[in-house]
């Protein structure tokens, strides 16, 4: 027959046991409630503090940007330059197109020339027009064509990365009102400025030599192509 004591000590053991399980689940259960239920477990903060990061996902490498043309005034200046050193050494004066962008200028006119399609452009930033041939060449693009109702142009442009972008750029023919037509402010074709002749003197500014992309595009020593790799020729053995 067992021990009445036996009985009351194993009796004693179980209801410990008992009541230590409830109250270790209660205390787990109030913890739970307290802690944050977005807040990320102790493991993930511990390795995120080892890599010295925040959490967040990197943003990545950023994508290249578009350098951009230097300021008009710097590029009228630059202009002023070449056409005094050209003018002093008795060579042609250069053009301003040289210095304008493609967004710098409207086509105002478009017409058939002993030499073929011509056009006739306004630079909007000195209010002047220029005639233009298929090759005239601007700071971020060169004429290729020109058609009956829009010029095209290859536009060149230059990346934070040092890489350039070749892109067709069209540029239609300005569209008048019969109200301009009939007043007679919408431009005949008939004349067109050689020189340049700013709204007030270009600022007298020592600028640096101004490259174009394009220009510059076209100095780059071109890619050669590297010949395929031969592939190793297995002679076969004779047999003896």
């Amino acid at each position: 027959m067992i021990n009445k004591s036996t009985i009351l000590k194993t009796l004693t053991l179980t209801l410990a046991t008992v009541g230590f399980v409830l109250l270790s689940g209660e205390l787990t259960s109030a913890s739970a409630q307290s802690r944050d239920p977005f807040a990320k477990p102790g493991w993930a903060r511990t390795r995120e503090a080892s890599r010295g990061g925040t959490g967040t996902a990197s943003s990545g490498p950023k994508e290249p940007a578009n350098v951009g043309a230097p300021p008009i005034e710097q590029r009228i200046a630059y202009y002023m330059q070449q056409r005094e050193a050209a003018a002093a050494a008795g060579h042609p004066l250069p053009k301003v197109t040289g210095v304008l962008t493609l967004n710098e200028m409207a086509v105002t006119g478009i017409f058939k020339s002993p030499r073929g399609y011509a056009a006739i452009v306004e630079a909007t930033p000195i209010k002047l027009s220029y005639t233009i041939y298929p090759g005239e060449k601007f700071f971020d693009g060169q004429l290729v064509a020109v058609e009956e109702n829009r010029l095209v142009f290859r536009k060149v442009t230059k990346m934070s990365n040092g890489k350039f972008v070749s892109s067709v750029e069209n540029k239609p023919l300005r569209q008048y009102s019969n109200q301009a037509m009939i007043q007679g402010t919408a431009p005949d074709g008939a004349a067109s400025a050689s020189q340049p002749a700013a709204q007030g003197e270009a600022p007298k500014v020592a600028t640096g030599p101004i490259v174009s992309p394009l220009d510059e595009m076209s100095r780059q020593p071109a890619e050669t192509a590297k010949p395929p790799a031969k592939k190793p020729v297995r002679v076969a053995r004779g047999k003896n």
